[in-house]
């Protein structure tokens, strides 16, 4: 499989759904900065893990 084109498939799918409004961000508490100490990592990870399952 064509890895570029592959990309521009999964973004083009993307926009569409973007554009349609059926994709959309939630709002999460702010983690910037966070992630570099240890308690950070494993909160992002968590969260992380949550959401991928």
């Amino acid at each position: 499989m064509d890895r570029d084109a592959y990309m521009v498939c999964v973004v083009e799918l993307l926009y569409r759904a973007l554009d349609r409004r059926d994709v959309f961000a939630s709002l999460l508490e702010p983690v910037v900065g966070s992630a570099g100490t240890v308690a950070g990592r494993a909160r992002w990870e968590a969260m992380r893990a949550d959401d991928l399952h």
